[in-house]
């Protein structure tokens, strides 16, 4: 988990594509655009196990699970892996789980896509679910919605949202104590048994995409994601020895904290992107407060166990703004933290028996393609009259 940051295979192409001038994604001289969006509010791993003999049984274990992810597409050209005369799709699942010998199934998702265009939101909720290996998720919800009509897609209409989605999440418990087994000898702070090794506290997701105006009639197109970052406990909190991290400053507990924008309208220099990530405040033990900006990576020691801490930037190599204007996108954007445990071994030295990496509110992909002086008739509004 590089810093919670997934490179985003699609934006390298779009950078080659950008570097030898060729159009990527939908063909720009169709007159076709895309806009895609996809993020977590978190996700988990934990594994155990050695490959050298040691003084403890240690258990092999590989469990992983995402929590609130979301996915959006708006494509002119329809969406790949729907019906024909699909242009948007609307995605949210409250976890997908995997590992301890066999994937775990969690049936709550939502789905809605346009065409047909729905009046309401589609909407899913859960209260408790247990998670086995990885803990407990509280407290669930979200809704997604996905449009296409005449206004938002072709010249001279009045723009708006096409796709739009929210995932929020309650306390999240992540990896029971009594789980780890011999691992827990190891630990250099006890917790009973019962407690959860690292606990996120509640946050949200959302995602918005759609089309607006411009002076000519045409259409530029933005995708805009914002969400959450939570209180993050791990061992128990410094209070107890552990680590604690949280937001700096004023918070209501409720407002976003975390947000950025991508534009692209299909003319020079109208490819844009704008974001803006939240200062934390890290506690380690008794010591003293530590600051947390993007771009943070550093590695603390708890007594023989290993805590990376890395607040990840959206990075400049995974960010294309095309100077025509017809491609913006970018990759990032998460907090990811490694706990490890390793134990001495004689000759080999130290041999890693558990780890366990949490990452909080990423986003993979965030692309906006449109054909060089924006959206106008074209492809998009043959389509839309078709259905």
């Amino acid at each position: 988990m590089a810093g919670a940051a997934l490179a985003c295979s699609a934006a390298g192409l779009q950078a080659q594509a950008a570097e030898s001038g060729q159009p990527s994604g939908p063909d720009q001289r169709s007159g076709e655009f895309r806009i895609a969006a996809d993020g977590y509010y978190a996700t988990a791993q934990v594994r155990t196990g050695a490959q050298a003999p040691l003084p403890v049984q240690v258990p092999e274990l590989d469990a992983h699970v995402t929590v609130g992810q979301i996915e959006s597409e708006a494509n002119s050209a329809g969406v790949e892996g729907e019906d024909e005369g699909v242009f948007s799709r609307a995605f949210g699942t409250i976890a997908s789980i995997g590992g301890a010998g066999a994937e775990f199934d969690v049936p709550y998702l939502v789905e809605q896509v346009a065409l047909p265009e729905e009046a309401e939101s589609a909407t899913y909720g859960l209260h408790e679910l247990e998670v086995p290996i990885l803990g407990n998720l509280d407290a669930i919800s979200g809704e997604v919605k996905a449009n296409w009509n005449d206004d938002l897609v072709t010249e001279g209409g009045e723009g708006g949202v096409l796709t739009s989605l929210y995932s929020g999440v309650g306390e999240v418990d992540l990896i029971d104590v009594a789980d780890l087994g011999a691992v827990t000898e190891l630990l250099p702070i006890e917790l009973p048994v019962g407690s959860p090794v690292v606990t996120v506290g509640a946050g949200q997701l959302l995602q918005e995409t759609g089309t607006f105006p411009k002076e000519d009639g045409s259409l530029g197109a933005y995708a805009e994601v914002s969400g959450r970052f939570a209180d993050l406990s791990v061992l128990g909190g410094a209070a107890n020895g552990g680590i604690s991290l949280g937001f700096a400053g004023a918070d209501d507990g409720e407002t976003p904290n975390a947000w950025g924008r991508l534009e692209a309208n299909g003319e020079p220099g109208g490819a844009a992107f704008d974001y803006e990530l939240p200062a934390l405040e890290l506690h380690v033990g008794d010591n003293d407060v530590v600051h947390v900006e993007p771009g943070f990576d550093e590695t603390f020691d708890l007594g023989g166990l290993s805590v990376n801490l890395n607040f990840a930037d959206y990075r400049d190599s995974d960010t294309v703004l095309a100077e025509d204007g017809t491609v913006a996108s970018a990759s990032g954007g998460g907090l990811s933290v490694r706990v490890t445990v390793s134990v001495p071994v004689p000759v080999v030295g130290d041999v890693e028996v558990a780890s366990a990496e949490v990452g909080l509110l990423s986003f993979p992909e965030l692309s906006v393609e449109v054909p060089q002086g924006g959206i106008t008739g074209g492809a998009a509004a043959e389509a839309a009259r078709s259905l």
